[in-house]
């Protein structure tokens, strides 16, 4: 009997522990907010094609917008206009940026526009009319930032062949990646084996928007070099270049200007050690130049496995004025309640931006509309939406600006009309645009800022009711 009641005594105790546990402590144990945590779990097939039609079309006009969003924080305002979310502090920034591109062409500076995204931006197939756009505006012309191998020629915008043991080492790519990280902003190094001469030739492009296809300006950027360097560089045979680095523990900057409109140089190379080139700048000598930065297959730009210190420096060579990211194609073949994961991989990323580059405005441009094939039938994602409305918030979080390009261009089931286009806007994969979609796509982003630009907007006094309806 004894036993009896010490068990039952054991029970009320054993209960009582429990009921005050549920009481007073708070338990957040939720199976279906669990995400994973890092894109390195995440394996993504990424399908990519290139459509090099250069004829162009003229964008749709566009009915201006202007919704009154809830306030960040409770802190900054957020207004939204063409599909543009901007945030007060954003909107300084932009305003900031429109003075100093007004003012590059009498003082002689050469400000940058950095485009960096996956493989939709590959080809240089939006960047290529958001820089014919601001080009016309604020002047400058060149195609801008380039890796100095490209044996796919999958720039259209500029043309390059090379002679030589080059190797391409891509931030994305494990198998070829450099083991002291030294990447720079283009995420990529163009690499020359030592004691092993190499040459590349560059020129403009047939397929270059009209300012891209003249540079007077030629930059090279070159990572830390044990071993001195030789470069000597003709144009038609006369030698005009014959440079030599010294061995150097920092970012190298070489560069040269010509009277000629786009000369067609070639570069002989030739070091006792390993050379890696971060990129070359063909550009004017003063004015708006627009970068394009393609990381295909990558859901960010992985800037925490770059070097911070020769990714800052040459940021602080490049005067970059502003950014444009350009990425959520490839988390696609997740399927997630919230994105939460998502949410946190770009906030690292974006963390890393205001540390190395701050003070720069970042506009987010929004996961396009997508489809598949689903037996036999073509079929828009229904979590689509949640992606950019993931990457929203985390833009706004950090005062960047967003882009709505899944609404801009038609919302769910758009992606399949832009393709059954004639001449198609998008590709037969149903997620990456045509050449002329990317026009499409840079005049709704373009028409935006334009708006801003021209004090369409204002923040002070805004209606909107009245504001272009």
């Amino acid at each position: 009997m004894k036993q009896e009641w010490r068990i039952s005594i054991y029970l009320i105790l054993i209960l009582a522990v429990v009921y005050t546990l549920v009481l007073f402590v708070p338990f957040t144990w939720n199976p279906s907010n669990w995400q994973l945590r890092s894109d390195e779990q995440i394996t993504i097939a990424d399908l990519d094609t290139l459509d090099l039609d250069s004829s162009m079309i003229k964008p749709d006009t566009i009915v201006a917008e202007v919704i009154i969003e809830d306030t960040i924080a409770e802190i900054d305002t957020v207004t939204t206009y063409l599909h543009l979310s901007c945030s007060t502090a954003f909107s300084k920034q932009l305003d900031k940026l429109q003075q100093t591109l007004l003012s590059s062409t009498t003082e002689g500076r050469n400000i940058r526009i950095l485009h960096i995204g996956d493989s939709q931006i590959e080809g240089d197939r939006i960047t290529a009319y958001l820089r014919e756009s601001f080009q016309q505006r604020f002047g400058g012309s060149g195609p801008g930032l380039a890796t100095i191998y490209d044996p796919q020629k999958i720039n259209p915008s500029i043309y390059i062949i090379n002679k030589g043991d080059w190797k391409i080492h891509s931030i994305f790519n494990r198998k070829y990646r450099l083991p002291n990280h030294e990447y720079g902003i283009m995420g990529q190094a163009a690499s020359l084996k030592a004691n092993s001469p190499g040459t590349f030739k560059i020129s403009g492009s047939r397929w270059a928007e009209k300012h891209a296809s003249y540079y007077q300006k030629v930059r090279l950027f070159i990572a830390p070099h044990k071993q001195t360097l030789q470069i000597k560089g003709l144009i038609d045979d006369t030698e005009v270049i014959n440079d030599s680095l010294a061995p150097s523990d920092a970012l190298t900057e070489i560069n040269w200007e010509f009277e000629q409109l786009s000369p067609q140089i070639k570069f002989d190379i030739s070091s006792n050690g390993d050379v890696h080139f971060l990129a070359c700048a063909l550009d004017s000598l003063c004015g708006v130049s627009v970068d394009n930065i393609a990381l295909r297959g990558q859901s960010s730009p992985l800037l925490h496995r770059t070097n911070a210190d020769l990714f800052k420096a040459m940021g602080e060579h490049l005067d970059i004025g502003m950014i444009i990211f350009q990425f959520g194609t490839n988390i696609l073949p997740t399927i997630a309640p919230n994105y939460h994961f998502y949410k946190v991989q770009l906030a690292k990323q974006f963390k890393l931006i205001k540390s190395l580059l701050p003070d720069v405005p970042v506009i987010i441009i929004g996961i396009s509309d997508a489809a598949h094939v689903n037996n036999g039938q073509i079929e828009a994602y229904d979590h689509l939406s949640r992606i950019r409305d993931a990457q929203k918030a985390i833009a706004l979080e950090y005062d960047f600006a967003f882009f709505d390009l899944f609404e801009a261009m038609g919302g769910k089931g758009s992606i399949i009309e832009w393709a059954n286009e004639d001449p198609p806007l998008a590709l037969s994969d149903y997620i990456h645009f045509s050449r002329r979609g990317g026009k499409e796509v840079a005049g709704y982003l373009t028409e935006a800022i334009w708006l801003r630009f021209d004090g369409g907007i204002d923040n002070d006094s805004i209606n909107a009711k009245n504001i272009l309806q």
